[in-house]
């Protein structure tokens, strides 16, 4: 059976506002202070780069992080799937894919808003609270404890730590644009594949997994 790990803000997820609000608020700051083009300018951002952006002090960003988890809680209801996803999801888990979903949200939050759109169902596995600066050694964790193959696994994931994650792990990677870090900025650090939109991962996927 094929594995496929899936990060979950910014690539299942579509929680720009909601992290984004949260992060102003660290700086003592709203969204309603920027304007459109300077909140569409911000998308391409990595998190961490959102955050000192916003004004979220360097040396405050762990605390925040640990703050953020339990403050998404409450906005997940204001999260929302991004198009195209739950047919990506569906497509694999009729070809007998293993999913699973490793972030550094909270697997908390991340089953709450798999319960909120009935997808719970597709998953084999929710692991959370990966680090925030690097998720080499938590991707390594998972591939061992479920017993995979690290070249027979694939991480799709939105942010250049993403990337960097699964080449500490061994493993490909398939970035998606649609998130938090930019094209150039993904294809800057060689990931096995970047796609454009979900029904691009979805053919990724599938001819990856046939033979």
């Amino acid at each position: 059976m094929q594995a496929v790990i899936f990060d979950f803000d910014g690539t299942l997820a579509n929680s720009f506002n909601e992290v984004a609000g949260f992060l102003a608020g660290q700086a003592g700051r709203q969204l309603s202070d920027f304007s459109a083009a300077q909140l569409k300018d911000m998308h391409g951002l990595s998190m961490k780069d959102l955050a000192l952006h916003l004004g979220v002090p360097a040396w405050k960003l762990p605390l925040v992080y640990f703050r953020g988890r339990r403050s998404m809680h409450k906005r997940m209801t204001g999260v929302t799937l991004f198009p195209g996803i739950v047919e990506v999801l569906e497509a694999l888990h009729k070809d007998n894919y293993q999913l699973l979903i490793l972030s550094s949200n909270s697997a908390r939050n991340i089953k709450k808003f798999l319960s909120q759109h009935g997808l719970s169902g597709y998953f084999n596995g929710v692991y959370g609270s990966a680090g925030w600066f690097g998720k080499g050694a938590a991707l390594k964790a998972v591939v061992k404890k479920r017993r995979l193959s690290p070249t027979s696994t694939v991480y799709v994931g939105d942010e250049v730590r993403d990337v960097y994650g699964a080449h500490r792990a061994g493993m490909p990677i398939i970035a998606v644009d649609w998130g938090f870090a930019s094209s150039q900025a993904l294809l800057d650090r060689s990931p096995t594949l970047l796609v454009h939109t979900p029904a691009q991962l979805q053919k990724a996927l599938l001819d990856w997994g046939r033979p």
